[in-house]
């Protein structure tokens, strides 16, 4: 927002012309707009609409062909971003449910061919086509799968190799295309049709998390259990993107007035400010209606506010569920 106090041709200041708009364009569209502006911009502009002075139609027409031309310019100049939509998503689904969806965006951009054959084919016969492969090259194909595709395939494997195919589906960096056509190559002689091209798969932490997240509890503990006495750091890793933030609104009730009992109550605006609106009922459902009205308040007054700063709080609240579930209270199926 502009802040300069200079008049412009119209005898206003830019904050006195922001808060004419504000007038022009009705209660409703300036507190959508307002909504934008930090605390102390918000302040200045209310200021401003409250002793603003009587303005002509011409001054008015100047002013909304001002601004008009300001959006037409900005309109004009717009280019899309994977980030912008990617900050997009996370207002609407969560970041876990974000990272999915980008992933797979990103991937429909780059030639599927090679995996695509494989990707179709059902989990009993792409586990008889890699079964017998190492673990590195698994772990690659199944980063490949949607999450619950790559849980079955997982569980059809022999049980000796399905912690390594998760370590090392946790610790899969980018690969270049000419070693997935490789790998595309010498898979395509077991199923007859020629694999030509292939994307760079997305492993780590995220994958192997999307994995166990599709899969039946049981079988998922185990792996993970055995896995916490060789690399307790790695599953520690991979379970702290299994339960995200988002996951919250899925645990009952009873848990949450508990969890908030808990919680850092200067943290809970802070994590709550880019939630999902239901993320934001649950948890504000589970507090009492006063408790509730307060840290509506306290976002609405928190101006603007670093992302790094929205997670650590976030985390912090997830920390809650997972000492909960660490002493026993809770069992996050």
């Amino acid at each position: 927002m502009a802040q300069t106090a200079t008049p412009t041709e119209t005898g206003l200041t830019q904050v006195q012309k922001l808060a004419a708009l504000m007038i022009l364009l009705g209660e409703d569209a300036a507190g959508i707009i307002l909504k934008t502006f930090d605390k102390n911009e918000r302040e200045q502009v209310c200021a401003e609409m409250a002793n603003l002075p009587m303005l002509n139609l011409d001054e008015q027409q100047k002013i909304l062909r001002e601004y008009t031309e300001r959006a037409v310019e900005a309109i004009s100049s717009l280019e899309g971003s994977e980030e912008y939509t990617k900050r997009v998503l996370e207002r609407a689904v969560g970041m876990f449910e974000a990272e999915e969806i980008i992933g797979r965006v990103s991937m429909s951009r780059t030639s599927v061919a090679a995996m695509q054959q494989i990707i179709d084919m059902d989990p009993l016969g792409i586990t008889n086509l890699i079964k017998e492969e190492q673990s590195q090259t698994i772990s690659l194909v199944l980063s490949y799968l949607p999450p619950a595709k790559a849980g079955d395939v997982l569980l059809r494997l022999p049980e000796s190799v399905r912690e390594t195919v998760i370590e090392r589906l946790a610790k899969l960096e980018p690969t270049p295309i000419e070693v997935v056509e490789t790998l595309g190559r010498t898979l395509s002689k077991k199923i007859g049709d020629k694999i030509t091209r292939s994307l760079n798969q997305t492993g780590g932490y995220q994958s192997a998390a999307s994995l166990l997240k599709n899969m039946a509890k049981d079988p998922r503990d185990e792996i993970l259990n055995n896995m916490d006495e060789r690399i307790p750091d790695l599953v520690r890793e991979i379970k702290s993107k299994m339960f995200t933030f988002d996951d919250l609104a899925d645990l009952d009730n009873r848990v949450l007035q508990k969890a908030m009992t808990q919680v850092d109550a200067d943290r809970l605006p802070l994590a709550l400010i880019a939630a999902t609106d239901r993320v934001k009922e649950s948890l504000l459902g589970a507090m009492s209606k006063r408790a509730a009205e307060s840290v509506r308040e306290e976002m609405e007054n928190l101006g603007k506010v670093k992302l790094a700063d929205i997670n650590a709080a976030q985390e912090s609240v997830v920390g809650v569920i997972r000492e909960m579930e660490d002493s026993g209270e809770l069992e996050l199926s």
